[in-house]
This record gives C-alpha cells, structure tokens and sequence, in this order.
C-alpha cells in the first residue's frame, strides 16, 4: 500500500509538471529548460500547499495529499480541454539543437556535481536545541499526528508532582504561561511550509530523507539562477554564476542542513524570474509572481521585510515606467494576498510566538516598516492622479533621465562609500570600544559576511548594479535587485542571530550571499574592456582567484557527513528503549524533543536531577515506569534505585563553534548518556565523601579530526568529560586526583549545571607525571552537577588510568 501511494504521489508530480508545461507553452514560454523548470517547480510547491493546507486542519496525510494532486491533474486537463489547447507537447519543443549545446552540457555537469556535494554529505543535526533539529521535530510530528498540535495535558499531572522542576515544552515548543491557558498548551515556534517538506519526505523515503529535501530547493535555485543571469549576460556569465553560488561554503552548508534558508531561497528567485520574464507579457502573470513570493509568509516570518523592497518597485515605475505600473501593482496583490494569510495563520496557530516577537520589538518594527511603506506608496499614487502630481512626475522623470550619468556616478560612490566604510572604517571604531563578541559582530556583519564572499567580487557587484540600473532596460530586474539590496542591507546591519559561524551564515544565504556573488559575475562580464583578449583574462584570473577562495573555505566541510551517527541511534531508540507504560525524563534539552516526537518516547524536561529523584517515588506510585536519561555513570540515590537498562551514544563529526572567525577545526563529538530505570527505595540518600570515577566512563569526548589553522596549536587532541551528580548540599570545595601516566601534560577544567557555568578554568594541576590533583569551590547551592574535563594537547601521549573526587572537610 505504502508503495503504491508513493507511486501515485510521484505520478501526480509528473502529471502536473507536464500539463502545467502544456499550459505555458500555450502562453508564450517557448524554451523547454525554463518551461520544465517551472513546471516542475509549480508542482513541487503546489504539493508543498496541499500538504500545508491539511496541515492547518491537523489531517496531513500523504494518501490525502496524493489524491488532492491527482484532482489538481484533472483540473488542469479540463483547463486544456476547455481553452481546446493541445495536448500532444514533446518536453524539448522549442529547443533550438544548434545553439548552446555545450552549454548546456557544462549546466548539466555543474548541477550534477553540485546535487551530489549537497545530498550526499548531509548534516545531521537531530538536536532539539537548535532549528536544525526543531523542524526535524516539527515534520515528525507532522507525518505521525497529521498537524503541529503539541498540546500535551499530562503536565498538569506531572507539575503537581514536581512542582517548578518540570519544564513544560521543549526549545521552540513552548507553553505561554498565560494564566487563562491549560497547563500543558504549547504552541509552535516556527513556520509550518518547511516542516511539511520534510514530512513528506519521511512518508516517501524515511527519515535519513529529511537530510536531503533542501538538495533539492538548492539545485532547483541554481537553474533560476542560470536562467535569470543567462538573461542579462548569455550563457557563459550565468555557468559562472551557478559555479560561484553551488559552491560558496554558505550555500554548500545551508543546502545540506534541515533549515529552512535554501527553500525561502527559492521562492526568491523563483519569484524574480518570473517577473523577469513575464514583466513584458500578460498582466496577470505578475499576480501570480508576487503570489509564489507571498508563500514564503508561511515559510519564515521576516519574509514581511519583503514588502518594503516591493513598495519601491512600484514607486519607480510610477516614476520612470508608469505604463507598467499596473504590473507592478499586480505583484504587490499577489504578494500581499498570500502573505496575510501567512500572518493570519501564524497568529491562529502560534500566537504565543507571535506576541513573543512583538514584545521583543523584531515584529514590531517590521510592521510599521511595512506600515510605513503603506502608508508612503497610497500617498504617491493619490498624488499621482492630481494634476500637479502627473506634472511633478513628469519633471522628475526628466530630471533623472537627462542627468542619468550624474546619477550613475553617485550611485557609484555611494555603494563604495559603504562598501569602504563597512571593510575598513566600522571595525576600527568598533575597535576603540570594549564590547562583546556578539556586538562586535553585529557592529561589523559586512566584515564578516566577506568570510563567504570575497572582497572583489563585491565590488564588481557595483558594476552589476550599473549594468542593470541604467544600461539594461529590464524593470522586471528590479524585483530581483531591490530584494537582494534590502535584505543585504537589513541582515548586515542587524544579523539577528548568535555570531557563531556557519550558524551565522544562514541569515545571509537566503538571498544576500548568491545576490551578491550573481552581481559580481554580471559586473565582471559587462567591464566596458574592448580588447577581448585583456577583458578574458581578467575573467579567468577571477574565476581562479573564487576557485582558491573556494579550496580555502570548503575543504574542511566538503567530502564531510556531519554528525553521521545520530540518525542510526534515534532510529535504535525507538525500538530499543521500553515503551510499555514508559515515561522519561531528562536535563539534556538537545535530546528530549527528538527523543519524544522522533523515536516515540516520551520524554520530558527537567530542570535538576537532584530534585527530580526526590520526588520520583510519588511518580512511580502512580503505576508507571519511570526512567531518567543522565550523564553520570555512577548515579545513585537513596530515596529510589536506579538500574541502568540502556545507553546513548551520540557521535560524529562537526566544526567547532567559531565567534567572529571563519571555523578552522573538525571535531569529533561523542555525547555518552545512561538510561537508568527507577524503583522505590526505602533507604535515605547518603553523601559519600569520596567518589571512584572508572576513567573509561567519559560521559563526554571531544578529539579533532583535522585542523586548517595555520601557526597555531590545535586547540586540543582530546577531551574527555566526566560528569557527577551531587546528592546533598553542593556548596562547598572538591578535590579530583588523577592517575596515570604523563599527567604533567595534560590540564583540567570543571563546569556546572550542564556546563553553563564554569567554575574552574583550564589550568594544570599540582602533582607529578603519574598523580595529579586540582581543586575547586561549589558556591552555588542551586549547582546540581560538575563536570570535570581532562584536556589532552597535540602530541602528547596522555594516559588517564582513574578519578576520585571528594569532599574537602
């Protein structure tokens, strides 16, 4: 049954793809690769919004979503029938079998190789503490409930328990805390259009397809790409283009991640095409251009900036092409339309997300943003209608049109001026203040952004901007140019996101780092160098210039399949952990969410263990089987037992977290977890006064894989980390001792509360080669665990053979 669904799911894809190209051909769009292209990505996203609109009555099935795509089939034939078109359509009508074949080959090529560096080597990134992992959450819980209610009203039970300790919800999956809301309501944190994505693909594939649907939106943007720069340039320029964005180190990380940047790409340039072209054609196609625009609403909630860089297009065609203002009316409708059903859905359905970004004041001053730009476009075109408005408009039109060479030279200017100011001017006065890593980097986004993009490519973009500002009459280019700019503009001004890269990078991968590489490429192909011969060698010194910028940047991610060992154990734990009468709990936030909605357990957040186990008996008189997931090997508590009935074991590989630094360390990373079983126990808790730790029992391991940084030591080999719960009062000193061999070459660091909190810094210990010992102060009374870290450096032959830690009288 499951095979035949998928077999019709994909032959309704097919269907639609073909009559939709049946139906374009008819209205103008000869070229068969631009024709199948939106055919085929009409199809994709026109299943993408059947399945979301399921989703919003919480019935997302993928048979219903089939059986929806095959009606829409039908209706696209009674279309055909009805407006007697045929059609009989060979898929490469209107290929012209002389021309640009080679092309065509090399195209071929490039996304070939591109679809195998993004699909093959995907980041796993099945950790409920970041987006990655939340909306792997949110499209498992899609493909298993149908919707995204996450109500779950056993907190009302359990916070009678455990009283504050219990945290109701997961990262992005949150309560409200409102006093006229049931304990228990959690409302989503995110946009639903992704999600669904990615739940159809674990009905159509499996779970490791959740790695892989953004290879798709990020191969499909490349062809966008070909087509739009091939417009403006010919075909060489717009090959070099989709080289320089396929393989950019941002675009080549955010493809391979399950975020939803590469899928608002997307409709970004799939939008802009289709005004490119059909700005000259049929009014109406510019409705349903800034419609496909408007769907990104449901994919991400700063999509509302968009609307501003749209208000502009409208103002300068009022300007200088008023005969074509009606068209860009027309994309303000469709993308207005579409877009207060994407507020009106998030309002509905993540109200609490809503409020919480409009208190913080990111959705408030997007709204009047967008208020404003109102407010500013109904005032112009009321003026317009007014005698003195259409002379005013007139005179301006003029003005620009007779000094457009003063204008070209300003414009120049201008964009150096800022390009100057934010290389070389911002960072030196930022300098000057003592302020914070996250500042700095917010003070200085452009500076930073150059890590993915490289200075000179930025600047040629100034020539793009020539190119289609004053020499190029596309007005349909617009839409793609005053997008770019804004959203450049915006997210290098204020990022908005924590400043560790490629974490960083996804602001600007939604549209400001290929926007800047494609303008680089048309300034360099429009350089007004008549000799061919000196104009050709410059293109290829800058293309192997980007090819070195590339090697530098790529070759510690390229061939790397990141943290390739997580989707195998959350698939091992749905089966092997108890599920009969099963409850778990746990501190670790990056676990607990997939743990719940991916393998099926249920699983909840605690703030401390501590408290947890000493009230876990009333949990187990209630008849259920209680299980707690720590890091401490040697837990153990007097008011109930504790068996160990399983372990987890997270591993793989990963850059290490770099702040204002481009990442130059692979790691491996291994997260050691106990599942312990707890039964009543009459016996009271004891505090020993000292603790054998087994050195093999690391509950955390870090070890680097390969290094690019160049005359520094590695940060380190190794490190191995050994948490301890605390029963009784933890305020007060600890001594750890250490011994094995060569101890006088290792340091020691200790942290708390799931190492938030670090209370002894890296530093030798005091002792010889063979015992080691360091020692530390608990001052927090609320410190429910310490981790001690064993630092091994490069090259050095470091043996751990055992730990004690205790108490200092």
């Amino acid at each position: 049954m499951i095979s035949l669904v998928n077999f019709l799911f994909f032959l309704g894809i097919i269907l639609n793809t073909y009559f939709i190209s049946v139906i374009l051909h008819k209205k103008g769009l000869p070229q068969p690769l631009s024709r199948n292209l939106v055919s085929l990505t009409l199809s994709i996203l026109i299943a993408g919004s059947i399945s979301l609109l399921l989703v919003s009555f919480e019935s997302y099935k993928i048979l219903s979503v089939t059986l929806i795509q095959l009606l829409a089939s039908g209706s696209f034939i009674g279309y055909i029938f009805f407006h007697k078109i045929d059609l009989l359509l060979n898929p490469i009508s209107g290929w012209d079998k002389s021309g640009n074949l080679f092309t065509n080959i090399i195209l071929v090529l490039l996304l070939l190789s591109a679809g195998a560096m993004y699909s093959l080597f995907p980041i796993e990134y099945i950790k409920g503490d970041r987006d990655h992992g939340v909306y792997i959450v949110f499209g498992s819980q899609i493909q298993k409930t149908g919707g995204l209610n996450f109500n779950n009203f056993r907190y009302q039970e359990l916070t009678q328990i455990l009283g504050n300790n219990i945290i109701q919800g997961y990262p992005a999956i949150e309560s409200d805390h409102s006093p006229l809301v049931p304990i228990g309501s959690l409302s989503p944190r995110f946009y639903p259009l992704f999600p669904t994505y990615l739940a159809l693909s674990v009905d159509l594939f499996g779970l490791d397809a959740m790695f892989r649907v953004n290879s798709i939106f990020g191969v499909l943007s490349l062809v966008f790409i070909f087509l739009i720069v091939k417009k403006w340039i010919g075909p060489w320029g717009a090959l070099v283009a989709v080289f320089f964005c396929a393989f950019n180190p941002a675009q080549l990380w955010n493809v391979r991640t399950t975020l939803s940047e590469p899928l608002g790409q997307l409709l970004i340039l799939f939008s802009s095409y289709l005004a490119l072209y059909f700005f000259h054609k049929h009014k109406g196609w510019m409705v349903f251009a800034g419609g496909i625009l408007g769907l990104s609403s449901f994919n991400r909630i700063d999509s509302l900036i968009y609307f501003p860089a749209i208000v502009i297009f409208v103002g300068y065609l009022l300007f200088l092409r008023k005969r074509s203002l009606q068209k860009g009316l027309n994309f303000l409708l469709g993308y207005s339309a579409i877009s207060i059903l994407g507020v009106l859905y998030g309002y509905i359905n993540s109200k609490p997300y809503i409020i919480d970004l409009w208190k913080s004041n990111q959705l408030l001053k997007l709204t009047l943003f967008c208020i404003f730009s109102s407010i500013l476009l109904s005032a112009l075109l009321f003026f317009s209608n007014l005698k003195t408005g259409k002379q005013s408009i007139e005179l301006f039109k003029n003005a620009i049109l007779k000094n457009k060479t003063l204008l070209r030279i300003i414009s120049f200017c201008f964009f150096f001026t800022l390009i100057a100011f934010g290389h070389s001017i911002q960072p030196v006065i930022s300098n000057t203040d003592t302020i914070s890593d996250f500042a700095y980097f917010r003070k200085n986004g452009f500076l930073f952004f150059l890590l993915y993009v490289p200075l000179i490519l930025v600047l040629f973009g100034i020539r793009g901007y020539d190119l289609l500002v004053f020499r190029k009459q596309f007005s349909g280019s617009l839409v793609f140019l005053l997008l770019g700019t804004l959203l450049s503009f915006v997210y290098f001004y204020d990022p908005s996101i924590y400043p560790d890269h490629f974490w960083a990078s996804r602001r600007w991968v939604l549209f400001p780092i290929p926007f800047a590489c494609i303008m680089g490429v048309v300034g360099l192909y429009s350089l007004p160098i008549k000799k061919q011969t000196i104009r050709s060698a410059l293109i290829v010194v800058i293309i192997a210039g980007y090819i070195y910028h590339l090697y530098n940047r790529d070759r510690l991610i390229f061939f790397e399949r990141m943290l390739s060992g997580y989707s195998e154990e959350f698939e091992r734990l749905s089966t092997s952990l108890p599920s009969e009468k099963a409850i778990y709990f746990t501190k670790k936030q990056d676990l607990a969410s997939p743990l719940h909605y991916l393998s099926g357990k249920e699983t909840y957040l605690i703030r401390k263990t501590r408290p947890f186990l000493e009230k876990a008996n009333k949990l187990i008189e209630s008849g259920w089987n209680i299980y707690l997931i720590d890091e401490d090997f040697n837990l153990e508590d007097g008011p109930v037992t504790l068996e160990k009935v399983d372990k987890i074991s997270l591993e793989g590989n990963y850059p290490i977290d770099t702040v204002n630094r481009y990442p130059d360390t692979l790691i491996y990373r291994g997260i050691f977890l106990q599942v312990y079983k707890l039964g009543a126990s009459s016996t009271s808790a004891q505090d020993k006064k000292s603790i054998f730790i087994d050195s093999s029992q690391f509950t955390y391991k870090l070890k680097t894989v390969k290094s690019e940084r160049k005359n520094q030591p590695t940060i380190y080999e190794e490190l191995k980390a050994y948490d301890h719960y605390i029963p009784k009062d933890p305020k007060g000193r600890f001594r750890a001792e250490f011994e094995g061999e060569i101890l006088d070459q290792a340091t020691f660091s200790v942290t708390a509360n799931q190492s938030t909190s670090m209370i002894f810094p890296e530093s030798p210990g005091i002792g010889d080669s063979k015992k080691m010992r360091i020692e530390f102060s608990v001052e927090n009374p609320e410190t429910d665990d310490v981790q001690i870290r064993f630092h091994t450096k490069k090259d050095r032959q470091v043996v751990l053979k055992s730990l004690q830690l205790s108490r200092i009288p």
